[in-house]
């Protein structure tokens, strides 16, 4: 029996996802393992390079983008290995990080995922969420009381800059950029919610599997480089609009009509003091004009998202 199945979801990654899926076979994992390529409609040759290059990679072709939650669940739904592993295209794996997981897995039962240490290109540790979104936190995070004071357990919660990074600790979830979680606890909870397009999925499959009385870890024994996490990662129009709207499902799937009233008052002074800052940043730094106004209409529509979006 297989221990460990990998799936990476790609759109037009072909450069970084062959160094990805190198990466995989660099690390020598010392379990069975089994790794599946979902190609969500690309169109820069992707597909030919995996089966020309990594022929032991089995390859899925969607003729669509259908997201990532669809996409995973297309192998998650038929897997019959122990572990499944969810792993971004544009990550690079480092020795050994598999098998900590699966043997940390082993050793705690009562453990449905874990998630390894996530790095920036140059080996320093990314800023990620490790608790679940809340209106304090959001608020926080809208005035960047979490920027200026990171180390704060009253403001930097989300994150838990605080901690210990060399420590393993039990947390709320986990990225989906690398998230391993035991099969058969996916199939009790049910399988990532294919409403979510992108962004939120994992918050909340591991939100589901907390509800369920399973615990989600970091453990920084294993880890992963994931270029998308830098702090310096252009957050665009397009990326801005889907991390909001999936942000509103989250909380209409799981929070209460007040908290939901409550974010779409946070979301507007968010939105307004971002599109001030960006407006700025378009006027004095020429270089960054064309980004700083990608990321400033992608603000505008969040707007607009919390003046239709519905509550009830």
């Amino acid at each position: 029996m297989i221990d460990l199945v990998v799936i990476i979801v790609n759109w037009n990654s072909k450069r970084v996802l062959q160094d990805c899926l190198r990466s995989i076979f660099a690390s020598t994992p010392k379990c069975l393992y089994q790794v599946f390529v979902v190609d969500n409609g690309s169109t820069d040759g992707s597909v030919e390079m995996v089966r020309k290059f990594f022929p032991d990679v089995r390859v899925e072709q969607n003729i669509t983008n259908v997201g990532f939650a669809k996409a995973n669940n297309q192998i998650l739904k038929r897997v019959t290995s122990t572990y499944a592993l969810l792993l971004n295209a544009d990550t690079i794996v480092n020795a050994g990080a598999f098998d900590i997981m699966i043997s940390f897995l082993n050793s705690k039962p009562e453990a449905g995922a874990v998630g390894p240490a996530l790095l920036n290109k140059d080996s320093t540790p990314q800023k990620t969420g490790t608790r679940f979104p809340d209106n304090w936190n959001l608020f926080v995070e809208a005035l960047f009381l979490d920027r200026l004071f990171p180390k704060s357990k009253l403001f930097g919660s989300h994150k838990e800059l605080y901690a210990d990074f060399t420590v393993p600790r039990e947390v709320d979830y986990v990225q989906g950029s690398c998230l391993m979680m035991r099969t058969s606890v996916v199939r009790g909870i049910g399988y990532l919610d294919e409403s979510f397009f992108m962004y939120f999925e994992e918050t909340d499959l591991c939100f589901r599997m907390k509800q369920a009385g399973w615990k989600i870890w970091f453990l920084p024994a294993a880890s992963v480089v994931h270029f998308g996490g830098d702090e310096t990662a252009h957050y665009d129009e397009w990326r801005i609009v889907h991390y909001h709207n999936s942000l509103f499902q989250f909380y209409s799937k799981h929070y209460s009509y007040q908290a939901r009233v409550m974010l779409r008052c946070i979301l507007f002074l968010r939105s307004v003091i971002r599109i001030v800052v960006w407006s700025s940043v378009a006027a004095v730094r020429p270089s960054l004009r064309n980004s700083a106004l990608s990321t400033m209409k992608g603000y505008l529509k969040t707007l607009q998202l919390v003046y239709k979006e519905k509550i009830g």
